[in-house]
This record gives C-alpha cells, sequence and structure tokens, in this order.
C-alpha cells in the first residue's frame, strides 16, 4: 500500500519527533509488541512493558506504537513505523497469547532475518490442551513461531506471576 505524501510526512514526525528523541538517550530500547486496547491481554502486555522499562543497568526504556499517537484509525501507517521502531530497538518483544488480532501481522515482520536475532516471544501456554490450539490456530503465525522454537527466545508462561518471571530471561 503506497502512502500519500501527508501521510508519508506523518511517518517522517513520528519517527524523528520528540518521543524518538527520549529513545535516543537510553542505551537499551525494548519495542513491545501484542494486543492492545482494553483487553486482560493488553494488561498483560503493560506489566512487560513495565518490567522492562524499569531496567536501568544499563538504562533502558519501552515503546510501543501507542506511544507514537498511532490509533486504529491510523492503520496505513502502522506497517511502516513498526518496522523503523524495529530496526531502532534494541530487543523486541512479542507478547502473545493468541493468534487472533491485528498483531498477527507483525510476527511476520519480527521474523525477517534482520530482525529476527533480536526478537524474544513471551507465548501464553493453556492449561487445556484444546484452548490451545484453538487459540494459535493461523497456520502462517505458526510457521514464523517454528523458527524460533528451537531457540531459547521463546519464552512460555501460564498466568501473571510467571509472565512476570520469564521478564527476567530477556537481556
Amino acid at each position: 500500500m503506497e502512502l500519500t505524501p501527508a501521510e508519508h510526512q506523518r511517518v517522517k514526525d513520528l519517527v524523528n519527533g520528540e518521543q524518538m528523541q527520549a529513545v535516543a538517550n537510553h542505551d537499551r530500547v525494548y519495542l513491545i509488541a501484542g494486543a492492545g486496547g482494553e483487553t486482560g491481554a493488553a494488561t498483560r502486555r503493560k506489566i512487560v512493558y513495565d518490567l522492562l522499562e524499569d531496567r536501568s543497568d544499563p538504562p533502558a526504556i519501552s515503546i510501543q506504537l501507542e506511544d507514537f499517537g498511532l490509533t486504529k484509525d491510523h492503520m496505513p501507517l502502522w506497517c511502516r513505523v513498526f518496522d523503523i521502531l524495529c530496526g531502532r530497538a534494541t530487543y523486541i518483544v512479542a507478547v502473545i497469547e493468541d493468534f487472533d488480532g491485528g498483531y498477527v501481522w507483525e510476527l511476520g515482520l519480527l521474523f525477517a532475518p534482520s530482525y529476527r536475532e533480536d526478537v524474544y516471544i513471551l507465548k501464553r501456554k493453556y492449561a487445556d490442551a484444546e484452548v490451545e490450539r484453538d487459540k494459535y490456530d493461523n497456520g502462517m503465525a505458526i510457521s514464523h513461531m517454528e523458527l524460533l522454537l528451537d531457540s531459547d527466545r521463546i519464552h512460555e508462561w501460564i498466568d501473571a506471576d510467571e509472565l512476570k518471571a520469564v521478564v527476567a530471561e530477556i537481556p
């Protein structure tokens, strides 16, 4: 999808603006991806955001698309800005609870060879095998996850306490 000149300028303003200047002052930048909105999944993503943001050795900052003023009304810009933010992040952390959402396309970008080494996945595990299958029934997303299954960059969790514990596994 081609951007209009106004949309292209908006992307430039976003990735070179005040929010990005704050990022430049940190040794470590965590880009947090996952479900947004007013959901339990978004609340758990915020837990990860806050825990990584609080790191001080080295000084760290967490960012997410929403920090740059992007809403669902700006969907054509999301992919471009997300791609740029991936390139500026030290680590990209995806908090995944299912494959049913707009963030599934982000997974495709995260597994591009240029970003793959910087990606950590915090994947929710469900106690019930049938629920687990239903939550992760998306062939394209599964193929992206397969690329990391044999690495130390996928960490599973069941509840918020375990989620907090696996965040410690991220550099």
